[in-house]
């Protein structure tokens, strides 16, 4: 990924809206309006917790930048 993207991305942490006790992570490209990734619609995970959400889509953000 090249550094001026990886620049652009960010995580952001949502509480779903069905089950509304649920949080997921999008990984989402400022620049362009997008979301890269999203936790739900990748791999239909959710977390208890905002901070175990945003500590997975931290995650996910530095393998998408090791690439």
């Amino acid at each position: 990924m090249e550094g001026t993207r990886q620049q652009r991305l960010s995580v952001e942490v949502r509480l779903m809206s069905e089950p509304p006790c649920l949080w997921h992570w999008e990984i989402r490209d400022h620049d362009r309006g997008e979301i890269v990734e999203s936790s739900w619609t990748r791999e239909w995970m959710a977390y208890e917790s905002s901070e175990e959400a945003e500590r997975a889509g931290r995650q996910r953000l530095t393998s998408l930048a090791r690439h």
